[in-house]
């Protein structure tokens, strides 16, 4: 970053750039998809376990979609929106603010060790800690 910009100024002077600008519309649905994922989840109280049997897949796969790391098919996610109770569109928008918070607190007050979480847990209560947005990872297209 140059001098004493902020992650926000950086951001939209990245998304100036058509490129980027278009990898990074095509990365949200994923970001969002995660972060939806893991907040739902801890607000209903489930483990990935929990949420994996419910939704007739394995729990490596609920990581891996919390992480951000999978590429989920439609019935994947429509399967993980059906064992949360919402719709697949509804795990794809932009997470809801409060949810977050509440199931950042929810997962602060179970007094879970930090290295007995995911990787995915620890990097949405990293987050918190900042005000700002960290900058998405962009996959690789074919």
């Amino acid at each position: 970053m140059k001098g004493d910009m902020t992650l926000d100024e950086y951001l939209a002077l990245q998304l100036q750039d058509p490129e980027y600008a278009a990898a990074d519309a095509v990365e949200a649905p994923f970001s969002n998809l995660a972060l939806n994922v893991w907040s739902l989840r801890e607000m209903v109280g489930l483990t990935q376990k929990q949420l994996a049997e419910a939704a007739k897949m394995k729990q490596p796969r609920i990581a891996d979609i919390e992480r951000d790391e999978a590429n989920p098919t439609l019935l994947t996610i429509s399967r993980v929106a059906y064992a949360l109770g919402v719709t697949a569109s509804d795990l794809l928008a932009e997470p809801d603010e409060a949810r977050l918070a509440k199931a950042r607190a929810l997962v602060e007050a179970s007094g879970a060790s930090r290295t007995k979480r995911s990787r995915g847990t620890r990097v949405h209560a990293e987050a918190a800690e900042t005000s700002e947005q960290a900058p998405r990872r962009h996959r690789a297209t074919a």
